[in-house]
């Protein structure tokens, strides 16, 4: 697999390491580089000791992450740019196709809370999808609440681009987080409440056959008109999903219609280190291009907001609110996923801001789902 994935290695591409002179922190140098109070020193968060690191942090997903730390990756097939429009329910629940489970592995150290997986799924490059699109996923069995019928369909995020982990468009990825349901009163974990659709996944093993519907979705779609654009993402636990998607068409992959010249600035609230989703491909997009990717963790457990409370999202959102408002005055896009508690603290936030700024956030959400630039998926 890695062999497979050198051979398509562009070598055109930009090396990792090379002084990238005066940035948009104002700081020259080959190793450090700031953005507000936050600092990294060679690409790696400069508060992040081994002891903090999770043990998973090393660790390579999907055989990428190391070929593209030096050079970006050759993807194929390129007829997969010339479509006009996304592709919408290709397959529906009626008629959905048969795609075949390729890896499930889990994503999360030790201390996290709960268990996250990230699952590949082979579906032979008859399901094309977008980055920021959804896959739907029948669970097998009968409906409890229809006897006889299947189970409905469960909407998943897609964590991949549009050439799926192995870049040669015949496989979606999906995160997904194991839902397990305790009992308040005995504290034991109940099998008959827990998730059926994440439990069947994330129990999934190589080979067994998931049924697919979709793609689905178009709120999310990366509007790729000007390549120099600005991207903020704020992503809660999987919500992160289509987000990764995002970053490594900008980073990873050599796509030759787009060259992404702008500013991406992820934004990941998780309950401590271990949680961290995609981490190392995150800093390894640092390390290369800390002109154009900015990435910001929201550790709840682990880290206290200017109240001396938990850090939560949104109070990482008030901290850079400055920067964040004239990014949107300039027409950057502002996305969020996640599960939809996350929204009226998020909202909360951005209100107190707009009016310490003498606006109305009303009138300021309005201009900006008019132009377009306000994308929302929670769950």
């Amino acid at each position: 697999m890695a062999t497979a994935a050198a051979s398509r290695v562009a070598v055109s591409a930009p090396v990792f390491g090379l002084d990238r002179g005066v940035g948009s922190s104002g700081v020259k140098g080959n190793n450090n580089v700031s953005f507000g109070n936050k600092s990294w020193v060679g690409g790696t968060l400069a508060w992040e000791s081994k002891a903090m690191r999770p043990r998973h942090a090393n660790k390579v997903l999907c055989m990428s992450v190391q070929q593209a730390s030096k050079t970006k990756v050759s993807v194929a097939p390129l007829d997969l740019e010339s479509a006009k429009e996304p592709p919408l329910n290709t397959y529906k629940p009626k008629g959905p196709y048969t795609a075949t489970i390729v890896s499930v592995e889990r994503i999360v150290g030790p201390k996290a809370p709960g268990e996250t997986c990230h699952i590949v799924i082979d579906h032979g490059g008859n399901v094309p999808y977008w980055e920021g699109q959804s896959f739907g996923v029948i669970p097998p069995g009968e409906n409890p609440k229809k006897p006889g019928a299947p189970h409905n369909v469960r909407l998943y995020s897609i964590a991949s681009t549009r050439y799926g982990d192995n870049f040669d468009g015949r496989t979606g990825s999906l995160c997904v987080r194991r839902a397990v349901y305790y009992d308040p009163e005995t504290g034991k974990e109940d099998p008959s409440k827990n998730g059926v659709c994440s439990n069947f996944l994330c129990n999934s093993k190589p080979g067994d056959k998931i049924q697919l519907t979709g793609p689905s979705g178009k709120i999310m779609l990366l509007p790729e008109e000007d390549p120099n654009a600005t991207h903020i993402m704020i992503a809660t636990g999987t919500g992160v999903a289509p987000f990764r998607g995002y970053l490594r068409r900008m980073f990873m992959e050599d796509v030759p219609n787009y060259r992404f010249g702008g500013l991406a600035w992820l934004f990941l609230g998780v309950a401590n280190s271990d949680s961290l989703l995609y981490d190392d491909e995150f800093t390894s997009y640092l390390k290369q291009y800390p002109d154009n990717f900015r990435y910001d963790k929201a550790l709840s457990r682990e880290q206290k907001n200017r109240s001396g409370g938990k850090m939560y999202v949104q109070d990482k959102i008030e901290e850079y609110s400055d920067e964040i408002f004239k990014l949107l005055d300039g027409g950057a896009h502002i996305y969020f996923c996640g599960l939809k508690g996350m929204m009226p603290g998020i909202q909360e936030t951005l209100k107190k801001v707009a009016e310490q700024r003498g606006e109305s956030w009303e009138q300021k959400l309005s201009q900006l789902k008019k132009n377009k630039q306000w994308h929302v998926e929670v769950y």
